[in-house]
C-alpha cells in the first residue's frame, strides 16, 4: 500500500508547530510498519533540505486566476528523512522565505489564501499527470482541505474520484476561511454549495469534513471535545457531530530517534531513566548558562506565545508565584503575540531585585537547541493550554524526566495522569478549571512533591518510562488505511 502525506510542513524541511513534527515523524514509522509513506509538500525558499539527495521528476504548468504557473517537482530521498518527500517547486509563491508568515515582518503573507490554492493546484496537477500514484491520500489541516472537493467534484479527475481519503484535523481552529466569491472564481460547481460554506464563507476545513472518506484528529481527548464543545470546535461543532460516524481521534507520538535524553546530541549530558545523574548536570550547565540558582526549582515554559496556549493565564500565574515566593527560577522560551512578550517582559521587571539572581528568563526566540536543553534541564514543565489537540511538549518533557503541570483539556488529559501519592502513581498534575488561581495550586502541588525528593524520582521515572513513541498511533493508522483500501492494491 502507498500513502501519500500531503502537508504545508514536514520537520526539520519546513516547520512552525506540531503539525511539522508530525509529518516528520509519522511517515518513518509507518514505513517501519510495512506502509510505502511519503510526503508531498510546497519547497519554500529557505527549506532545509540536503540538495545532494535531490532529483526532479516533473515539470509542468498550473493555471490559476489567470496566470500560468510553471513549477518542478522534487523527490528528496528516503535515505535523508526516512521516508521521501515530494517538494513542489513554485517560484511565484513559494520562492520566498517562511512558512505562513514573512521572517522579517511577522505577519502573515497578504497572499497567504493563494499559497494554500496554488498549492493544492499543484498538488492535482501531479496526480493527474501520474507522477506520483498513491493507494491513499492522507490530507493535513485546511491548507489541503478542499483536495476532496475537487477529486471528487470535478469531472477532470473523474480517474481519481474513488482515491480513499484520510483528513487530520490538527486544529479546528485554523479553518480556512475566504470569501465565497474566491470558490465561484477557482472552484467546481457542487450539488449543494452550502456544504463548503459556514456563515456565507467558503470554510475549508468544513469541506474536508464532509468530503473525506475517514477523518481523524491527533487524540482521543480533543475529538470528544471537538463534538462536545462549540468553543473548542471554532463553531463547527455541530458538523463534527455529522462526520463522528467515520471520525476517530489517534494520538500523536514523538520520534524517539530526535527526543531521547540517553542519546540526544544537543543537551549538555545524556542520561536515562536507570541513571538520573545526568539530568541535574544539564540543569547546572543550564543554570550557570543563564545566570540563575541550581539549588532552585526550575519551571520552564516552551511553545508559542498565543492565547490558545493560555499565555494570559501562564503571566497571571506566574505573577502571583513570583511576587510572593522567592525559591523559583522560570524560563520562558518562544515567540508570538507582542502583547504577551511585553506582559512578561513587565513581570520581569517588577520582580528584579537589585543584586540578586535572576528568576525569570525570558527567550523570545525559535531555539531548538534550547528546547531540548530546556527539557532536559527543567525541573518542571508548564502548559497551561486552553485548548490543546494533541500537545507534543507534554511527552517531550516526561521524555526528559520533566514534570509536567497542564490545563485538562484534549490530549493534555490523554496523555499526563495525576500523581497520586499513596500509590505512587502518575506522571504529573492537571488542574480543570481554566483560571490563575487553580493554575497557581497546581504549582504548588507540585513544588511540594518536589520538595520530597523520593517522591520526585518516582514521579519523575513514571514519565520516563511511558511509551509516547508512533509505534501504537502508527498502528492504528495502518489498520484505518486497511479499511479504506481495497485488498487487491
Amino acid at each position: 500500500m502507498y500513502v501519500l502525506h500531503i502537508a504545508f510542513e514536514c520537520a526539520p524541511i519546513a516547520k512552525v508547530g506540531g503539525l511539522g513534527d508530525v509529518l516528520g515523524a509519522l511517515p518513518k514509522f509507518l514505513r517501519r510498519a510495512g506502509i510505502d509513506a511519503a510526503v508531498l509538500m510546497p519547497r519554500f525558499g529557505d527549506a532545509q533540505v540536503k540538495e545532494e539527495a535531490l532529483r526532479l521528476v516533473h515539470e509542468g504548468t498550473l493555471s490559476y486566476r489567470g496566470q500560468q504557473l510553471a513549477y518542478r517537482l522534487w523527490l528528496q530521498a528516503a535515505e535523508v528523512l526516512g521516508f521521501p518527500v515530494y517538494l513542489l517547486e513554485e517560484p511565484v509563491y513559494f520562492g520566498r522565505s517562511g512558512v505562513y508568515q514573512d521572517p522579517a515582518t511577522g505577519l502573515d503573507f497578504p497572499d497567504q489564501a493563494d499559497r494554500f490554492f496554488v498549492f493544492q493546484r499543484g498538488v492535482l496537477d501531479v496526480l493527474k499527470a501520474g507522477v506520483i500514484a498513491p493507494d491513499l491520500l492522507h490530507l493535513h489541516d485546511h491548507h489541503t482541505a478542499l483536495l476532496p472537493v475537487w477529486l471528487r467534484e470535478d469531472p477532470i479527475f473523474r480517474e481519481l474520484a474513488e482515491l480513499p481519503i484520510v483528513f487530520t484535523v490538527h486544529n479546528a481552529e485554523h479553518q480556512g476561511r475566504y470569501d465565497w466569491r474566491v470558490w465561484e472564481e477557482i472552484g467546481v460547481p457542487v450539488a449543494q454549495p452550502e456544504a463548503l460554506q459556514h456563515q456565507g464563507q467558503l470554510n475549508a476545513l468544513k469541506a474536508g469534513l464532509l468530503w473525506a472518506d475517514a477523518v481523524t484528529t491527533v487524540s482521543p481527548g480533543y475529538a470528544r471535545e471537538l463534538q462536545e464543545r462549540d468553543d473548542i470546535a471554532a463553531g463547527l461543532q455541530e458538523v463534527f457531530q455529522q462526520v463522528a460516524p467515520k471520525m476517530r481521534g489517534i494520538r500523536n507520538g514523538i520520534d524517539p530517534d530526535v527526543w531521547n535524553p540517553a542519546t540526544d546530541p544537543l543537551i549538555f549530558a545524556n542520561y536515562s531513566v536507570d541513571e538520573l545523574a545526568g539530568k541535574a548536570k544539564n540543569k547546572a550547565a543550564l543554570c550557570r548558562a543563564m545566570g540563575l540558582r541550581f539549588d532552585r526549582p526550575l519551571l520552564v515554559f516552551i511553545g508559542r506565545l498565543m492565547r490558545e496556549k493560555g499565555v494570559e493565564l501562564l503571566v497571571a500565574g506566574l505573577e502571583q508565584l513570583l511576587m510572593h515566593q522567592l525559591d523559583v527560577s522560570v524560563v520562558v522560551l518562544g515567540t508570538g503575540m507582542p502583547a504577551y512578550q511585553a506582559a512578561l517582559e513587565d513581570l520581569r521587571c517588577r520582580i528584579v531585585r537589585p543584586g540578586g539572581f535572576p528568576r525569570l528568563v525570558l527567550r523570545f526566540e525559535f531555539n531548538n537547541t534550547l528546547a531540548h536543553q530546556l527539557y532536559a534541564a527543567g525541573d518542571i514543565l508548564l502548559m497551561p493550554s486552553r485548548v490543546e489537540p494533541c500537545g507534543l511538549n507534554q511527552m517531550y518533557a516526561m521524555t526528559y524526566g520533566t514534570v509536567p503541570i497542564v490545563h485538562a483539556v484534549g490530549g493534555l488529559r490523554d496523555t499526563v495522569d495525576p500523581w497520586d501519592p499513596r500509590r505512587q502513581q502518575g506522571t504529573g498534575f492537571r488542574f480543570e478549571t481554566f483560571t490563575p488561581r487553580a493554575f497557581l495550586q497546581a504549582i504548588r502541588r507540585a513544588l511540594t512533591v518536589y520538595h520530597r525528593p523520593e517522591q520526585w524520582h518516582i514521579l519523575q521515572r513514571n514519565g520516563m518510562q511511558q511509551d509516547w513513541s508512533w509505534n501504537r498511533p502508527a498502528q492504528e493508522y495502518l489498520e484505518l488505511y486497511r479499511s479504506l483500501v481495497p485488498v487487491t492494491s
